[in-house]
């Protein structure tokens, strides 16, 4: 299990409502609600904890006094001096000389008066979002007149309305499959998933694992089709790319429950690379298509596109430029989408790729690619990305067995190594209907067919 101190969220620290916060513990320095104040107080170890209101704590300028004393969360030797304002986040003289020297800067006291302590203006601004990279404290206006606030980040200490929210990774168990790697996974329902290796079969397996072993049973196979990637709609029908003819197969079980396998009709000429249908949609099934042939060069006849399909074949969208036309992608290689966000892995090359975040209608919102390479040894090489139920984005480097978690807008909120849950290769994730991440290992070069499925459970964010 690997904790990591470095989010918080406003609520308070026995119900969870985020109203009516009127308290704080000074020892715990947790946010309780007014119904929740003596319930805390009457827990034996909290008997001589300080609960003031928060009315006197802010009259103290007690946030002023929890940020000034607040170890910078990247150089924890050092305390926050600065605040950038290019990228919108407290930091430390470290954190600056490493990575702000040309970014916008102004003293912390001078970020303090301007925020806190000018009357009225102390109560417009409240801290918002942070990078774990660099800690930094990120502004947002104040909540509404009802207390009500969005599900926003907050930094740790940043004053009398916060409580810390551990992040925390924890492998509930692994289990072996009967295949040399999981390149693609698909849940079907809360028992059942599809997974497949590129050069090989599709396995349907129980994740219920069989009775004394951690090998985790097949239920069904398809096999020779070679699959480039798989979807699964709500139904549990499966589409997938059949490397063998470039084609789109939907497969699916008849009245009688045996496999049915057909190719939707072609609306294209191009080599279908990755597909995904949308949750909640299914009528809408997108996919990646390069040229044949293609490599990650881009030349004058490339053509790299993002398409959308109905069930039926019948083509939708086509995005394949910028609106200052310029390629949206080299070689997309893996699609999700959450609320009406597409995120797209664009690999640039064999070792190297980014992720692109469309609108609905094919318009670029960002591109993320690793900005913190003192964090990874290698180049930054996404293989795969999911989206949590509150649209955080988590993107799986294979090449640095780490998670990018990004907020909806791209930023980077945590950097988390993999290497402390003992995952190796991982290649494939997918999140089930209990939000549990399921987590499929790639080839490690071994002849048995023995790839590992994780089961990871992750809380707060």
């Amino acid at each position: 299990m690997h904790r990591i101190d470095s989010q918080v969220s406003l609520s308070c620290a026995v119900c969870y409502t985020r109203k009516n916060l009127k308290y704080r513990c000074m020892e715990c320095k947790v946010s309780i609600c007014e119904k929740c104040k003596d319930c805390h107080s009457n827990i034996a170890s909290n008997s001589s904890h300080t609960v003031l209101s928060i009315d006197i704590i802010t009259t103290n300028n007690q946030t002023e006094y929890e940020i000034r004393k607040m170890p910078c969360k990247e150089h924890d030797t050092k305390k926050y001096s600065s605040f950038c304002q290019t990228c919108k986040f407290l930091i430390c003289e470290d954190c600056s000389a490493e990575s702000h020297s040309y970014h916008r800067i102004i003293d912390i006291d001078n970020f303090l008066q301007e925020n806190f302590t000018n009357g009225e203006k102390s109560k417009k601004k409240l801290m918002r979002r942070m990078s774990s990279d660099d800690s930094g404290f990120l502004l947002v206006d104040y909540p509404e007149e009802d207390g009500s606030l969005p599900p926003v980040w907050h930094s740790a200490g940043a004053g009398s309305l916060f409580m810390t929210r551990t992040v925390e990774f924890k492998v509930i168990k692994t289990f072996s499959t009967n295949l040399p790697a999981i390149n693609s996974i698909e849940l079907v329902n809360k028992d059942e998933a599809f997974i497949c290796h590129y050069e090989g079969d599709i396995c349907k397996i129980s994740l219920t694992p069989t009775l004394f072993t951690s090998r985790l049973k097949n239920i069904d196979d398809v096999r020779g089709l070679e699959p480039a990637d798989i979807a699964v709609n709500s139904l549990g029908d499966m589409y997938l790319i059949c490397r063998i003819d470039n084609s789109i197969k939907l497969v699916k079980k008849n009245k009688h429950n045996k496999t049915q396998i057909s190719s939707l009709p072609k609306h294209f000429t191009f080599e279908p690379v990755c597909i995904h249908c949308e949750k909640g949609n299914d009528s809408i099934i997108w996919i990646g298509l390069v040229e044949i042939g293609a490599n990650f060069k881009l030349s004058y006849n490339s053509s790299r596109q993002l398409v959308s399909i109905l069930s039926d074949g019948k083509l939708c969208n086509i995005f394949e430029y910028t609106e200052e036309n310029q390629p949206l992608f080299t070689f997309p290689c893996r699609i999700t989408s959450h609320q009406g966000r597409i995120y797209v892995i664009d690999r640039k090359s064999e070792c190297t790729g980014t992720v692109v975040a469309l609108t609905k209608y094919g318009n670029i919102k960002w591109r993320y690619s690793d900005l913190h390479p003192s964090f990874s040894p290698r180049p930054f090489l996404p293989s795969d990305v999911v989206v949590t139920e509150f649209a955080k984005i988590i993107v799986l480097d294979s090449a640095n067995n780490a998670f990018h978690i990004l907020n909806i807008d791209g930023n980077l909120i945590l950097h988390q190594s993999l290497k402390s849950l003992e995952l190796e290769y991982p290649v494939s994730m997918k999140f089930d209907e209990s939000n549990y991440l399921w987590i499929g290992s790639g080839f490690n070069g071994a002849t048995e067919n023995n790839a590992k499925l994780h089961k990871i459970k992750i809380t707060g964010i």
